[in-house]
């Protein structure tokens, strides 16, 4: 079924992204916390923890669990929302911007091992179906 293999090819991805991890010091970020990374990579300046949850289709509880846990172990920070005094903004440190960066250049050298090993056409087409099955297209 495709949709196992979507998650063990998931799992693959998310195991070696954790073995690049723990060689790069960061052995305590479960890849529970990946749901985070790129949206605050995206906006540095940070996001509401209810887009967090929205983007990752998780609930706000849920969220809300990781966020601190996050900010236990010095990834992100809430800070006040300029917008709206009484709303927070989460928004990565520097420690977690090491940690994104690690995470982001593992992601790219495994796509670049995916390309030599299965070739560039094909890791292109499955990028660009999966990008048609996620947007809805």
């Amino acid at each position: 079924m495709l949709g196992a293999l979507l998650r063990l090819a998931h799992q693959a991805v998310a195991a070696r992204i954790g073995e690049k991890l723990a060689e790069a010091g960061f052995d305590d970020a479960p890849a529970s916390h990946f749901v985070m990374t790129q949206p605050l990579w995206q906006q540095p300046e940070g996001v509401r923890a209810t887009e967090l949850a929205a983007r990752a289709r998780i609930t706000k509880q849920s969220i809300g669990a990781l966020v601190d846990q996050m900010v236990e172990r010095g990834y992100v920070e809430r800070i006040d929302d300029p917008a709206d005094r009484r709303a927070k903004l989460v928004r990565l440190t520097e420690h977690g911007m090491a940690l994104a960066r690690t995470v982001r250049s593992e992601v790219r050298a495994i796509e670049a091992d995916w390309a030599v090993r299965f070739g560039e056409k094909r890791i292109a087409a499955m990028r660009e179906t999966l990008a048609l099955i996620v947007s809805g297209d």
